[in-house]
């Protein structure tokens, strides 16, 4: 079982870093926007929804990658103040109510996401890409990808039952 779960966390963490790489492409197309904007007069039309595009896939491909090196935002204060085995029922607490959220988000997300490639939706901008349909079918894809290693985080915290002791 833990080979399946150590396959999990390397496409997880594979996948969390090359988005990773967007945000410098994404710095690469705003600058060649910026030159082209107020030094030639030059706008393009592509490169604001490609930069927008390339945000929402980093994020949403990360959050697995942020879940696994659990490097979420909290407030630790409390958390740190509490005994282990507070702490122990704190983090299940955590990763069931992440699991609900992210399945009921990804089902949320799932219709939208098939009608938008059943009818090849675009932005309906003068550029008229296809980021509608590929943000909504990255966002189930994410969304996936998160609860499955959420669920491999919350299984190894339940094989830690008594830890604390």
């Amino acid at each position: 079982m833990e080979h399946l779960f150590n396959g999990v966390d390397r496409v997880t963490t594979f996948i969390g870093r090359a988005v990773g790489q967007f945000y410098f492409i994404i710095a690469c197309i705003t600058m060649y926007e910026v030159v082209l904007r107020y030094f030639f007069n030059k706008p393009t039309m592509w490169a604001f929804e490609l930069a927008i595009l390339l945000c929402g896939m980093a994020w949403i491909l990360s959050v697995g990658y942020v879940t696994q090196q659990k490097g979420h935002i909290s407030i630790t204060i409390l958390y740190l103040m509490s005994p282990p085995k507070v702490r122990w029922y704190l983090d299940l607490l955590s990763d069931v109510m992440g699991l609900v959220a992210i399945g009921i988000l990804g089902y949320a997300a799932w219709k939208p996401a098939h009608e938008a490639i059943s009818m090849h939706e675009l932005s309906g901008t003068p550029f008229n890409s296809p980021e509608p349909m590929i943000t909504k079918s990255i966002l189930v894809v994410g969304c996936a990808l998160y609860f499955i290693q959420l669920l491999v985080n919350t299984i190894r915290h339940l094989r830690k039952y008594g830890s604390w002791r």
